[in-house]
């Protein structure tokens, strides 16, 4: 097989957070709920600023302002489902690569915001992304995860790329009335992300 594959780094963490950031952002847009929080007042500053602005008040990082759905403020926690397509054939999730431990860390870190700082430096908002909406404040809020493997028919460019297929299912650990119209289902990508998945090699 081949051999373990470390966790993936700082600037591979970031694309894929990159990539996510347009379909969360569309969900605080079209849902209820997180339209309504998104466009009610800051209790921190009143009149001044929105929820949203709270938030990223306490999650600012290097410059960047992050906006986590999951959290503990909402006291929420989430199940995430995983479709993985490779090219290989469905299966193998375990054996090949070795280390599902790190790939899966990779991906989780990804969805959250960043732990510390160091793993963003040299990095600023581009446009669009301030403030910037990720799902995780951090991975201690996943419950449970499940992966399904299929084979992935379309050509990649980079032959260690996975195409996944999110689906986040989000409950609250405590109903307040923030929490009781959060979504509590939603579908991310599909999207080609690099996690060093690698082939089965002999």
């Amino acid at each position: 097989m081949g051999a373990s594959a470390p966790s993936g780094s700082p600037k591979e963490k970031h694309r894929i957070r990159k990539a996510l950031l347009p379909q969360l952002k569309r969900q605080w847009d079209i849902d209820p709920a997180l339209h309504n929080i998104a466009h009610s007042g800051s209790r921190d500053k009143p009149r001044q600023g929105t929820r949203p602005h709270d938030i990223a008040r306490r999650f600012t990082k290097a410059g960047f302002h992050f906006v986590p759905l999951v959290s503990k403020e909402f006291n929420l926690v989430c199940h995430l489902q995983i479709a993985l397509l490779r090219k290989e054939e469905p299966g193998n999730v375990l054996q090949t690569g070795g280390d599902i431990d790190n790939r899966l860390k990779t991906l989780f870190d990804s969805l959250s915001v960043p732990a510390h700082e160091n793993q963003i430096q040299n990095l600023a908002p581009a446009a669009g992304e301030d403030p910037f909406y990720c799902l995780l404040e951090d991975d201690s809020l996943v419950s449970g995860v499940e992966i399904n493997t299929e084979r992935l028919l379309e050509p990649l460019a980079n032959p260690q790329d996975v195409r996944l297929t999110i689906t986040a299912i989000v409950r609250p650990t405590k109903v307040t009335i923030e929490s009781l119209g959060i979504p509590w289902w939603m579908v991310l990508g599909p999207a080609a992300f690099h996690i060093k998945w690698p082939s089965v090699s002999t």
